[in-house]
């Protein structure tokens, strides 16, 4: 690896650390639930940071800049630059880990952020409630034990899977450019009771007629019609 330049020895790195980037994702594979930015941190400060191997294992990952102390610049004090809570950790503080790891994994679409309605567990509420005048305190109670949205940490879910396509209700003759012909066409189906027996009879012999010539002739058009699609097809594929 690399010897850090000097003139960045005293700056804190601002990309993602590999070693950060694989201990965040490794807690948010593990875990059976989502999790917030806070747990991450808390679960990763309690992890030991991870160490990759690298040609020169004496080199370290990342630089941590000397403590500095007050210095006086011209008559000015000038005060030292804050210092991360963990300055030796792969995830040196909570900002860090909100601002640089995490975004890194979304880019990755390693993870994904997700919002959702949460209650409070009591542990919480009773902590908020001691920063609360006793006066607001059981008003307050109450709007603490509402859901609330909430936005947790979570695997990227994969895509759901593509709607199967919806199955056409069109008939063979309409798939082929004719018209749907139904058997009510030619009269299947009708009231004749207001017809005498003899007429009945006569009216029931031509719709059966009429019933089989309309689906000779029906066919007669789709057979016609799928030989001409057969005769353009050659000719739209020559065409391009």
């Amino acid at each position: 690896m690399a010897a850090i330049p000097s003139f960045r020895k005293n700056l804190w790195p601002r990309h993602c650390l590999p070693s950060a980037r694989e201990l965040v994702h490794n807690i948010v594979v593990s875990s059976k639930t989502p999790l917030s930015t806070k747990d991450i941190y808390n679960l990763a400060l309690k992890q030991t940071a991870i160490q990759l191997v690298s040609d020169d294992s004496k080199s370290p990952e990342h630089n941590v800049p000397k403590k500095e102390h007050p210095t006086l610049v011209r008559g000015v004090t000038r005060q030292p630059s804050t210092r991360p809570p963990y300055p030796e950790h792969s995830v040196r503080s909570l900002q860090y880990l909100k601002r640089v790891v995490l975004p890194d994994l979304v880019n990755s679409k390693k993870v994904e952020k997700f919002c959702t309605k949460q209650t409070l567990s009591q542990t919480e509420i009773d902590h908020r409630l001691q920063t609360v005048t006793k006066a607001a305190r059981k008003e307050q109670a109450v709007l603490l034990a509402i859901p609330r949205n909430t936005w947790l940490w979570r695997m990227t879910m994969p895509p759901p899977p593509p709607k199967p396509l919806p199955t056409s209700t069109l008939s063979k003759s309409e798939l082929l450019g004719l018209p749907r012909l139904t058997a009510a066409d030619v009269g299947v189906g009708e009231d004749w009771s207001h017809l005498n027996k003899r007429r009945q009879r006569a009216r029931k012999e031509k719709v059966e007629r009429d019933l089989k010539w309309m689906w000779t002739l029906q066919a007669a058009k789709r057979e016609a019609a799928r030989e001409a699609l057969q005769l353009s097809a050659p000719a739209s594929v020559h065409c391009q």
